[in-house]
């Protein structure tokens, strides 16, 4: 080090870690153990002393409220999110306003701009806004990246100072994979999603990547594009049994959501097929119905709560001034339920 005094930002990188856990190691807040430590042995060797004065006055100074900015509350994943995000916010004693875009109407330049004229001391770009290729204009983010600091959840935006918050969408495919290879199905079909949402093109990519590691069929016809609602599972499981014949249905499929793979549940009952015997099936996003379903639905945990909660705290960590961009990739959890039949071990379904 230089003689230049070390700042928070020089302890998050010499620590490995972000710099709203540095702050809660500070303030005595929730922490692992290795954490702390690796945070506590940086402060030492870097001689770092935080300044009460100089943090209380930037606190004081601030409108001790945060912006949050998604597409749809109706989505339970975007619910859970918002009030992981909300709980920290109140646990800090900041208040969080929430906006809601309409992509439809095409209103997000509108909301970026009232945002910026209030000037909360940060704001949290999560859904449609970040994910959507054509939901805002460049400039409008860019005018809001001057305004004050920004965490992004979601897949990253080029040129955009933020930090970034995302979880690892191309994991969550290959696990819903090979837990199904596992069980023995080969023709396996993914459906849900349009290629206009950059994280759908993401998971598709990781699709037939990891089907043709496998050595398992890259059939495009085993991909049905439709949307992201329960209607669209419904959709999606009629458009592609219609399609193929006997021979060629798949043994299994993997939603993009778990609204997706409640459609398709519907439409599979409707259809004369039984849930796993006939067809298993993963979800993702773990959205507190999957449990009550029949059977309990198998699918994938992105952990949303989390992000929102890790999110405000890196806001409140950069108390209205700069920040270091850097992205933050959250692994993701297979939940394994009755959907695909794991206690009927494994099946020769070719």
């Amino acid at each position: 080090m230089s003689d230049k005094a070390a700042t928070i930002y020089d302890v998050a990188r010499a620590a490995g870690v972000s710099i709203a856990t540095v702050s809660r190691v500070m303030s005595g807040g929730s922490v692992s153990a290795a954490s702390r430590q690796k945070v506590e042995t940086a402060m030492r060797e870097m001689s770092y002393v935080p300044s009460p004065a100089a943090t209380h006055k930037t606190r004081k100074a601030g409108t001790g409220r945060l912006a949050m900015v998604l597409s749809e509350l109706t989505n339970p994943y975007f619910a859970a999110m918002a009030a992981g995000a909300e709980k920290e916010a109140r646990r800090n004693g900041y208040a969080l306003q929430i906006y809601t875009v309409n992509l439809k109407n095409g209103d997000a330049e509108a909301v970026i701009d009232r945002i910026i004229e209030q000037r909360p001391e940060g704001a949290l770009l999560v859904g449609g806004i970040v994910d959507n290729r054509e939901a805002c204009s460049r400039e409008s983010f860019l005018r809001l990246q001057r305004a004050m600091p920004l965490v992004t959840i979601g897949p990253r935006i080029d040129d955009l100072r933020s930090i970034n918050i995302t979880s690892d969408l191309s994991l969550s495919v290959r696990k819903s994979i090979s837990h199904l290879y596992a069980l023995g199905h080969r023709r396996i079909a993914f459906i849900g999603g349009t290629s206009d949402v950059r994280s759908s093109s993401i998971r598709e990519r990781a699709f037939y990547d990891e089907m043709d590691r496998l050595g398992l069929p890259v059939d495009r016809s085993l991909h049905a594009e439709t949307g992201f609602i329960p209607q669209d599972g419904e959709i999606c499981v009629s458009k592609l049994f219609a399609r193929l014949s006997p021979g060629e249905l798949p043994t299994a499929l993997i939603a993009i959501n778990d609204l997706v793979a409640l459609g398709a549940m519907r439409q599979l009952q409707r259809m004369g097929l039984t849930v796993p015997d006939d067809v298993a099936i993963i979800g993702c996003d773990n959205q507190f119905f999957t449990p009550y379903l029949n059977p309990p639905l198998t699918t994938v945990d992105l952990h949303p709560e989390e992000h929102g909660r890790n999110a405000v705290s890196e806001l409140i960590a950069a108390g209205g001034g700069s920040i270091v961009p850097y992205s933050q990739i959250s692994e993701c959890s297979l939940i394994v339920r009755e959907s695909c039949g794991a206690g009927l071990g494994y099946r020769r379904l070719d």
